[in-house]
């Protein structure tokens, strides 16, 4: 079940849109806070921002939207990574 729900957080965070945030990839894990609570780690692959770093309350739609999702899904909360494409290194972690 936890498989399932994990796959469906990830597959709406690659159809989420947003005119800055694009996402290409997405990849979540659960795991535990260091309070020993449980947490999904999701780490996107996006676009990279068109300035400096993306629009903080667009990433706060994002990361809202994640968390709604999750709590859908019966999840966990979220923990959000971005990381854009022109990090090439980190690229490898979505391959599969």
């Amino acid at each position: 079940m936890a498989d399932t729900a994990m796959k469906d957080l990830e597959d709406f965070a690659i159809t989420y849109r947003d005119d800055e945030i694009v996402v290409r990839r997405a990849v979540a894990a659960l795991d535990e806070r260091r309070d020993g609570e449980p947490v999904v780690r999701l780490v996107l692959l996006v676009l990279d921002p068109a300035g400096d770093t993306w629009d903080v309350e667009r990433v706060r739609d994002l990361r809202h939207a994640l968390g709604q999702r999750a709590s859908e899904l019966e999840l966990p909360a979220v923990s959000l990574t971005l990381v854009p494409v022109s990090e090439a290194e980190t690229v490898d972690a979505f391959a599969g």
